[in-house]
């Protein structure tokens, strides 16, 4: 594990802002709007509640104003008219039912957004896994798997939320801003054309103040990439760390990058809140500035420019119920404004969470387009390697695999032995199809290999590797997910064949008993003898054995072997090993170094020639 310094840490957040940064806002905020394409129906609910919410929270203030203005103003005036009571319930009547109606409205927007974000956010994040899916092994040289695993996760529940609250005050405060506007200048447009241009230009002098704290919202969801990446490969190599006492140094580089987190993401939030202080004075003030005009108009019976209705006298002249209604809806107005600055403050994390998601949907699937053949069920595995060159990265000076040529015919069994590095595992990635490769002709079949769709090929081929992956399932599960139609029978019958039966017994759950997570309650031999049975029953005529019997002790490593021999019968396999042991009974043994293939014959006939697999079994049994 590399020794991180602040300075490479910054390089490796720069390293991944340049990555996902490339978003214009303007275009993320498209990219927030088509995740919704799929929950719309739910989306258009709320929006409709949302205006209706807005409606019913205007109507209440006008109604405030309007029982200001018919029931105590006359006594401010010095009249005492006869007090019409039940006018005076029926208008209250009116005004508890637009507050009652707002808060069902509220809560019904709210709960039409939640069900939209949350829809997005789960076909958002099944969209990128479909794509991860999708992607060549390739992809993944070049990425941190916790890196990923922060993006399909954490930025995609950022988006959600990011679009929940979106969605659920945008367009609220939206229709607010407008419906108060309106009635603001049919009460007074006098006094709207001061409060609206100073509104607005209030409103974007923030909002330019928080654009400017948005990379540092970018660096910080790069750093929680960074950060998931570095816990995962520290909890998957725990043993490493404590068997080398390097706990301190492990949590010293942790130290380091939270301690970046925190310096990056003080900033961003520093430079945004400040827009809370300055928009509240700034609006306090220019209520206050409005209150007080209202009150001159008032005094000196000057004409607001407002329509009768709205508590006004017949020539426009200020009362003091139209001013307590355009000073509330002028709080109406202004509010809203304020939850759109916090909502662009809310929704910086949300908008680089999206930029690091829209790099994931946008990645370029491979080109299945010449894919056209189709293997048959009951594949031969005939296989014919003819000049292949392959290098994993294009920048890399030697080939891995250079000029490689050999064939297979069906039902052999064929060994690939050499020392580490010298391009064994390369064949078996070739033959699989997980890298293509640069130059030359694999066929199976007679079909060109890259040629043959990428699914067809795996369902007649089965691999089975030094460290089997076992799901933290049933034993049973683990067995039948190679084939879920096969009967229990079936499947005990293999078990016996491959000599797992016994031990799967002996377990107090049997073929019930859960596996622990990395396997943990059963040991390396069961855990292969449970890989090679479920190889078996998927019943695919190429096998693939990648070092399957290292770390076994030679005991295990005798059962083993023998259920390797009973999975290899009639098909075409392959088996990587270093135990010249496990490979004296194949057919075929291609002697590997440096990336070519430079002996090729059974063991007897290498033995014979004393070259580089006479050395290699010497050294082992000698």
């Amino acid at each position: 594990m590399e020794k991180l310094t602040l300075e490479k840490v910054r390089q490796e957040i720069a390293h991944s802002s340049s990555k996902s940064n490339n978003l214009s806002s303007l275009k993320v905020f498209k990219v927030l709007w088509s995740y919704l394409k799929e929950s719309k129906k739910y989306y258009y609910l709320g929006l409709l509640f949302a205006i209706l919410n807005s409606l019913a929270y205007t109507a209440g203030s006008i109604l405030i104003g309007q029982i200001l203005h018919l029931y105590f103003e006359p006594y401010i005036n010095g009249a005492v008219p006869i007090f019409q009571w039940n006018q005076f319930f029926i208008f209250l009547s009116c005004l508890a039912l637009m507050f009652i109606l707002y808060g069902i409205f509220k809560y019904l927007e709210a709960l039409f957004y939640v069900k939209a974000s949350f829809i997005a956010a789960t076909n958002l994040r099944l969209k990128i896994m479909h794509k991860l899916y999708k992607m060549p092994i390739k992809y993944y040289d070049s990425q941190k798997a916790g890196d990923l695993i922060s993006s399909l996760i954490n930025d995609v529940n950022n988006v959600g939320n990011s679009l929940f609250q979106i969605t659920s005050q945008i367009f609220s405060s939206c229709f607010n801003i407008i419906f108060s506007g309106i009635f603001l200048c049919l009460i007074s447009l006098k006094l709207s054309l001061i409060v609206i241009p100073l509104t607005l230009v209030l409103f974007f002098s923030v909002f330019l103040i928080i654009q400017k704290a948005q990379k540092y919202f970018t660096q910080t969801q790069n750093t929680f990439g960074l950060l998931n990446a570095f816990v995962e490969e520290s909890l998957n190599n725990t043993m490493v760390t404590n068997s080398f006492n390097q706990q301190k140094f492990v949590f010293s580089n942790l130290k380091k990058i939270t301690k970046t987190i925190r310096q990056i993401a003080f900033k961003g939030d520093t430079i945004a809140r400040s827009f809370e202080t300055w928009y509240n004075l700034i609006s306090n003030l220019i209520i206050l500035i409005i209150s007080g005009i209202a009150a001159i108009f008032y005094i000196n019976k000057v004409s607001m420019w407002g329509l009768p209705f709205f508590g006004s006298s017949e020539s426009g002249i200020a009362t003091p119920s139209l001013i307590i209604t355009y000073v509330s809806l002028n709080w109406n107005f202004m509010g809203p404004f304020q939850n759109l600055l916090s909502l662009a403050f809310n929704v910086q994390v949300g908008i680089a969470s999206s930029k690091r998601v829209h790099r994931l949907t946008e990645l370029k699937e491979p080109d299945l387009s010449k894919e056209k053949y189709t293997l048959d069920r009951e594949v031969k595995g005939e296989i014919i390697f003819k000049n292949v060159f392959f290098k994993y990265n294009e920048n890399l000076e030697n080939w891995q695999l250079n000029d490689a040529s050999f064939k297979v015919k069906q039902g052999q069994t064929i060994a690939i032995v050499g020392p580490t590095g010298a391009g064994k595992t390369t064949i078996i990635n070739l033959l699989s199809k997980m890298y293509d490769y640069n130059k030359g002709s694999i066929l199976i079949d007679g079909y060109e290999l890259n040629e043959i769709k990428t699914e067809n090929l795996r369902d007649n081929m089965t691999v089975i590797l030094q460290d089997s992956f076992l799901f933290n399932e049933t034993i049973r599960y683990n067995l039948k997910i190679a084939n879920p139609n096969i009967s229990d029978e079936q499947m005990i019958a293999a078990a016996k064949l491959t000599n797992a039966h016994h031990f799967i017994e002996t377990m107090k759950n049997g073929y019930d008993t859960v596996i622990e997570s990395n396997g943990n309650n059963i040991s390396q031999g069961q855990r292969q003898l449970i890989a090679i049975t479920r190889a078996m029953l998927s019943n695919r005529n190429i096998v693939i054995l990648d070092e399957a019997t290292s770390n076994i002790d030679s005991q295990t490593e005798i059962i083993i072997q023998k259920a390797m021999l009973e999975l290899m019968k009639n098909r075409t396999s392959f088996i990587i090993a270093h135990r010249l042991s496990t490979i004296k009974n194949a057919d075929k043994i291609l002697v590997i170094d440096a990336g070519k293939i430079i002996e090729e014959g059974t063991h007897e006939e290498l033995l014979a020639q004393k070259g580089f697999y006479e050395s290699l079994y010497s050294a082992q049994f000698k």
